[in-house]
């Protein structure tokens, strides 16, 4: 009794199939995204959009905590230079949160205007040395620069086991991190970028508020991931007079063909659903002066998309007459910083906010990070013995938006059934349109008395997806109520598993140990991961690049295999013409067995292998388990697991083998 051969028994290629399935359904949505932005043609219809624009960044992110008036900042040391000085700063963004940063000060009075220097993924990047030339060329044309640490970088790291000090969660310049952190995001229906956000603008409100500074002149810039944090800074705070993002921008189209990963920050849910892509992001700063920075070999932003997006975004300005506010700064080089982009930046922002022509510089010294650092051990945590964490911020919110649910809370006061399913259509989209199954039979056999085949179907058409699963069945025992079994790694766990499924063959008439998208015979092929890659703490494999795209699509991993194990009902029932199906699941599979449970009719009853967390745990645990095939969002809003064994429950249906607390 083994799973499959490669290629379904050599009748069908599955190995790019959901990579391929998920491009095709951005495509869709992306082409009519694009014609929807042609049809804006006046300043009124571009104002429109940038409201509407606005109001859906700040609802992805999940809204924005209250703004802080003034920030408490602590100065910890003054580095005096040649024309400037640098102040080590650290500022409480929360109760117990501090947000390191060092500070570029001219030396003359001002009021000069303010750059607010937002960072990437980098392990120190307040401190890397081109972003320190980038900010003391910039302090030397008579800018006061603030350039700080994001959340999970440089002296801001979360993730550090209390007893040992060892790393929890690394790697990636806070890639990794993010990810992790996000994650949690994600099931509280936020996103990271909510925190980077409100960071950004108490560091923002700092930087206008010193006396030396004119708080009508103020900058956002930041390459990669820094400039994410601009765009969303400059459409969600509009003290920010003038946007620079580089390295950061291209179309979703280029962006997703490459095949990269993208951060937590970055996929903001259903934005390729809703139509929202890198040309509306930046249309809706308009008519502030925006300068992209692009390189024409970088492999996470293409230039071919750099090209179409400024040419659409000016297009847009047109209707201010402001399209030469719209700058493209390009450069013959990889991914790079600001820095690496050479001069035109710089040029950019004296033109725009300056007091004068940018004066460039031939010799900028740098520092050592430890001189730089603003807490005695370069670390806020071990600074403030009450140092709040990404992972506190998240729970205390969680606490906030959703009450305390558990399994028997919800079994005890009822969860209604009908209600529960209905939400679960709408959150999986599982009420879109299948496909007549057509299931082909590619392998038959008889063992130990046990009939067995191997079967394949479509679940969707245009684009097409198809599912396997390998049919057990007992002809000496009527068929009762059939196990659709759900094992985390599908019909690969075949040969291990295969007394266990023979016994649930024998016990009730027939066992469909199934393969829904993307798992065991119908598994996507590797995606490779970039190579700067080394260790990505098992968070950033295939399964994390086509989940994210799922996200993207305003969908799920899980709630796209949900379906299919439903469409694999629909098969097993016909199979054995039972009307009482059961479900057997492990691992991640036990997730699609309870979620397909919930929505299908006459269900005998589940069985999980082992304990599995419900959401709630996993939003608001410190290490707890990174599955990026558990993608989802706003997942605890009411269809947690415990709302699903409340649901159960509420139905008869037995549920063995699982505690959700």
């Amino acid at each position: 009794m083994d799973g499959f051969d490669e290629g379904l028994n050599g009748t069908y290629d599955v190995a790019d199939q959901l990579s391929r399935y998920l491009l095709a359904r951005a495509e869709n949505r992306l082409s009519a995204a694009v014609s929807d932005r042609e049809t804006i043609d006046s300043r009124a219809a571009v104002e429109a959009h940038r409201e509407a624009v606005c109001e859906w960044l700040r609802a992805a992110v999940g809204g924005l905590p209250d703004p802080v008036s003034e920030p408490p900042v602590k100065r910890t040391g003054r580095i005096q230079r040649d024309g400037y000085a640098i102040e080590l700063l650290t500022i409480k963004s929360h109760s117990n949160v501090h947000v390191s940063a060092n500070c570029y000060v001219p030396e003359s009075e001002g009021p000069h205007p303010g750059v607010l220097f937002l960072c990437g993924h980098l392990e120190d990047p307040k401190t890397e040395p081109d972003n320190q030339r980038a900010c003391i060329e910039l302090v030397l044309n008579g800018f006061v620069v603030l350039v700080v640490d994001p959340i999970c970088q440089g002296e801001r790291d979360q993730y550090r086991d209390p007893e040992t000090g060892e790393a929890i969660v690394e790697g990636g310049g806070g890639t990794f991190a993010h990810a992790y952190a996000g994650q949690q995001c994600y099931y509280a229906g936020t996103n990271l970028a909510r925190y980077m956000v409100h960071d950004n603008r108490c560091a923002l409100t700092t930087l206008a508020g010193r006396p030396d500074v004119d708080e009508s002149r103020l900058a956002a810039v930041g390459a990669s991931g820094g400039g994410t944090q601009a765009i969303y800074l400059g459409l969600l705070d509009d003290r920010v007079d003038a946007i620079a993002p580089c390295c950061a921008i291209s179309t979703h189209r280029e962006w997703l063909q490459t095949g990269r990963r993208t951060h937590a920050e970055q996929a903001l849910a259903g934005a390729v659903d809703a139509g929202i892509d890198f040309p509306d992001l930046l249309a809706g700063l308009a008519p502030r002066p925006i300068c992209v920075g692009a390189a024409t070999s970088d492999r996470y932003f293409p230039i071919e998309g750099v090209h179409e997006t400024v040419e659409q975004v000016r297009r847009l300005y047109g209707h201010f007459d402001a399209t030469d506010r719209v700058d493209l700064v390009t450069a013959d080089a990889s991914h790079t910083s600001i820095y690496g982009l050479g001069e035109g930046v710089f040029e950019w922002l004296c033109d725009t906010l300056g007091d004068g022509a940018f004066r460039p510089h031939e010799d900028l010294p740098t520092l050592d990070a430890a001189t730089l650092q603003c807490t005695p051990s370069g670390s806020v945590r071990e600074a403030s013995p009450d140092e709040r964490t990404i992972t506190d911020l998240i729970r205390a919110d969680v606490a906030a938006r959703f009450p305390d649910v558990t399994s028997s809370t919800v079994s005890n006061g009822g969860t209604d059934p009908q209600r529960l399913r209905q939400k679960l259509l709408e959150a999986f989209d599982l009420d879109r349109r299948g496909c007549d199954l057509h299931p082909r039979i590619v392998g038959q056999a008889t063992v130990d008395g046990l009939d067995i085949e191997h079967v394949w179907f479509k679940t969707e058409r245009h684009p097409d997806i198809v599912v396997a699963g390998v049919l057990v069945s007992d002809p000496d025992t009527p068929t009762g109520a059939p196990a659709m079994v759900c094992y985390e790694q599908g019909t690969e766990e075949l040969s291990e598993r295969r007394d266990e499924v023979a016994s649930l063959a024998r016990g009730r008439g027939a066992a469909f140990v199934f393969d829904p998208r993307g798992v065991g015979a119908v598994r996507n092929r590797r995606i490779p991961v970039p190579n700067w890659v080394e260790d990505d703490d098992g968070i950033y494999e295939t399964e994390f690049k086509l989940a994210h795209d799922a996200l993207l699509l305003g969908n799920s991993l899980l709630g796209m295999r949900v379906f299919d194990v439903l469409r694999g009902v629909d098969f097993l029932r016909t199979e054995t013409d039972a009307d009482a199906v059961s479900f057997v699941g492990s691992g991640i599979g036990a997730y699609h067995a309870l979620y397909a449970a919930a929505v299908a009719t006459d269900v005998d009853g589940v069985a999980v292998g082992d304990a599995i967390p419900s959401f709630r745990e996993l939003a608001t645990g410190r290490d707890v388990p990174y599955h990026p095939q558990l993608t989802v969002v706003d997942v605890l809003d009411g269809i947690d697991l415990p709302h699903v064994l409340g649901a159960l429950d509420e139905r008869g249906v037995p549920v063995d083998g699982i505690d959700t607390g």
